[in-house]
């Protein structure tokens, strides 16, 4: 393939809006490009103004996709979590749910009656899961246009076949953001003692395998307590004061947890689902690269590799030192990097790099960068080509922030786009739907020319093979490996 033929993103959401555009019922197909509803009440204008860098309309819809030549993507399916539709401390003028209702859609793109539905109908994040799963699986094929075509791959043979057939058929994989999704009625009712979950849970897990393309990827966690594993913690700001996270917060894992862990590795009740590390906490992720690691150690031609979809780095050489202090806006704000321990440290890097995995890193521009940076370069800044430079030299940072802690070129090998678009982020200005793509690569391409920016750290790379690596040969080598 020549050279930004293609690219690729291992962690998107391009299902997340359309399936939640009304519920029971979609109203709108994957390929529909649209704007989120706001009102004009005060609850909506609270919502904006508290939220101003999140995108208000839809960003990985499939035809973003096929116009920024992302030709396979990993479309993340994700239940809303109940936490979401508890808002608190919210002023006094926002006091009904129908208020809140209209909150959550203006942020997420979903519609208040899809969020009335998940907050007020649905008992069961199991059953929303594979209802979002049979709306990606039913409308493959021609989108509405007749321009492009999207299919589910099940393996890398079938992802390498329809690559090669033709240049406008996307390729979508199926993924899971948190393993809350494995949840019914029942298992949620609170009634059921640790051996009976632990059995629904094998059985639910089963029901997953037996689909006609298993999830490829799971996270363990995802924002809140799930009852499996502690989660970092992920808001800052507004939504930090809105949104509780603290049940369970930065704990590790506990027997049901492993009995998950167990169920996504073994390849006796089906497909192997490769666990996401992203938004575990750092209590957990050890556990877990310890457990791996005894795994691997057993299991020499069958390793488990490690894959944190979307993730930034945080500049700290340990594990343990990204927790010496709480995850709180103080710490983030001296920090060039993001220094929640939410991202990876160097020790972090290494473990992953060393298992064969793989580190996304996510075009949220909060994550990418801390307080300092933003201090320093962005926000006293009004040239919009100099906080361009700038944004570009945070993507590079991280870039080699993850060279640097391999310590030779094959820490090249394990950096991929985890874009998390459509998944709330707060997108980096030039970048914000996937259609921006080819931009995305002429720009890291010449900014590598033109400032020759750490050259010391790209080794016999050219600029072309570093972009080209980052935006599609890593994951397709990660896949080819382990997409089986």
């Amino acid at each position: 393939m020549a050279y930004g033929e293609y690219f690729a993103d291992i962690h998107l959401h391009p299902t997340i809006k359309a399936f939640n555009s009304g519920r029971p019922y979609p109203r709108r197909n994957l390929w529909d490009r649209y704007e989120h509803h706001i009102g004009k009440s005060n609850p909506a204008k609270f919502a904006v103004s508290n939220t101003k860098d999140l995108a208000k309309y839809s960003q990985a819809n499939l035809y973003a996709l096929a116009e920024g030549k992302v030709r396979v993507a990993t479309a993340s399916l994700y239940p809303m979590e109940k936490g979401f539709t508890h808002i608190r401390n919210i002023p006094n003028l926002i006091v009904n749910r129908n208020a809140q209702a209209e909150m959550i859609e203006i942020i997420s793109g979903m519609t208040a009656d899809s969020v009335k539905y998940s907050r007020d109908v649905s008992k069961s994040y199991f059953y929303d899961l594979q209802e979002e799963y049979k709306f990606l699986m039913a409308h493959q094929g021609k989108s509405p246009n007749g321009k492009y075509a999207y299919k589910v791959v099940n393996n890398y043979s079938e992802l390498k076949e329809l690559l090669g057939k033709d240049e406008t058929t996307l390729a979508i994989l199926v993924a899971v953001e948190g393993s809350h999704a494995l949840f019914d009625e029942e298992m949620l009712s609170g009634k059921l003692n640790h051996s009976h979950l632990k059995k629904k849970l094998e059985e639910n897990i089963g029901i997953l395998k037996s689909w006609e393309a298993p999830p490829f990827t799971m996270n363990l966690c995802h924002h809140f307590d799930n009852g499996l594993s502690g989660h970092s913690r992920s808001f800052m700001g507004a939504a930090a004061q809105l949104l509780n996270q603290n049940k369970n917060i930065d704990k590790g894992l506990n027997g049901l947890g492993i009995k998950v862990l167990k169920e996504y590795a073994s390849r006796q009740n089906g497909k192997r689902i490769i666990v996401d590390v992203k938004h575990m906490s750092i209590a957990a992720r050890r556990e877990y690269f310890n457990w791996v690691r005894s795994y691997n150690y057993i299991s020499t031609s069958d390793k488990l590799p490690v894959i944190s979809s979307h993730s930034c780095v945080n500049g700290f050489p340990t594990m343990i030192g990204s927790t010496r202090e709480k995850d709180v806006v103080a710490k983030y704000n001296k920090k060039h990097f993001n220094s929640f321990s939410l991202h990876q440290s160097d020790e972090e890097i290494r473990i992953i790099h060393a298992s064969t995995g793989l580190i996304g890193l996510m075009l949220d521009k909060h994550k990418l960068g801390g307080g300092l940076f933003f201090k320093n370069f962005i926000d006293n800044e009004d040239d919009p080509d100099k906080r361009h430079e700038a944004y570009l030299r945070k993507f590079f940072d991280n870039v080699f922030q993850i060279v640097k802690a391999v310590g030779n070129e094959t820490g090249w090998d394990c950096i991929a786009i985890g874009s998390d678009l459509d998944g709330g982020i707060e997108h980096v200005d030039a970048y914000d739907t996937c259609a921006t793509y080819p931009q995305l690569y002429k720009d890291l391409v010449e900014f590598l020319e033109r400032t020759k920016y750490a050259k010391t750290l790209w080794y016999h790379y050219t600029p072309e093979q570093i972009a080209d690596k980052i935006m599609r040969k890593n994951t397709m080598d990660f896949y080819e490996r382990h997409f089986v």
